[in-house]
């Protein structure tokens, strides 16, 4: 027997005098009649189980490419750019009438075709449908006879003028219809004034060409 059991059992047997006095008083109390009764002791129950969703796991945001057109949406696009072509061409078939409008008040159709660089037959066009004329030209059999000093100070004018238009790069022809003469009265001009006109020139932009005065 080991020394912790000898101590165990020590101690057990000191408490026998207690015990044996406890049992002599419940006998008493049992002989009076005297009851005793057993409490049940309070009850534990555990909580249930708590059951706990388990964590949601946050969903990837899903791409989506962005849908292509389909047939009908491409033919609704080509329709609405075929619409919008036809105003832009009618818009700027509004303003090449006014603007050709605006040069018939002051110009024949030779100048205005030298300004814009149309020909006659689609100026005569756009006049006919729209109700409006060009200037007259004057032809020679209108133009006043001159005579003497009158008649030379009129080739003199006229020579600077070919001068002037030999500069900015105009060709006989453009240059005869600024001047509303023939080729006889050019061809004389030049040789009278001793002209070098070249006879074949681009000639420039009709844009840049100046307005002829009224004569």
């Amino acid at each position: 027997m080991n020394a912790y059991v000898s101590t165990e059992l020590s101690m057990i047997q000191m408490l026998d005098p207690q015990r044996h006095e406890l049992a002599l008083l419940q006998e008493a109390y049992f002989n009076k009649g005297g009851t005793i009764e057993v409490l049940q002791g309070p009850s534990f129950a555990p909580p249930p189980a708590r059951h706990e969703p388990p964590p949601s796991k946050k969903a990837k945001p899903v791409s989506r490419e962005p849908e292509k057109p389909n047939w009908l949406d491409k033919m609704a696009m080509r329709d609405i750019e075929r619409e919008e072509r036809a105003a832009q061409r009618a818009k700027d078939r509004i303003e090449l009438i006014e603007r050709v409008r605006t040069l018939a008040e002051t110009m024949t159709y030779a100048q205005a075709t030298l300004r814009l660089g149309m020909s006659r037959r689609n100026l005569q066009k756009i006049a006919v449908e729209n109700g409006f004329k060009f200037q007259p030209a004057v032809s020679n059999s209108r133009r006043p006879n001159l005579r003497g000093a009158a008649s030379e100070a009129k080739h003199a004018k006229d020579a600077e003028r070919i001068k002037a238009f030999k500069e900015i790069g105009l060709s006989r022809n453009q240059a005869m219809i600024q001047l509303g003469v023939t080729f006889k009265t050019f061809s004389m001009l030049l040789a009278k004034f001793d002209i070098d006109y070249p006879k074949f020139s681009k000639g420039p932009h009709p844009a840049f060409f100046a307005k002829e005065p009224k004569q």
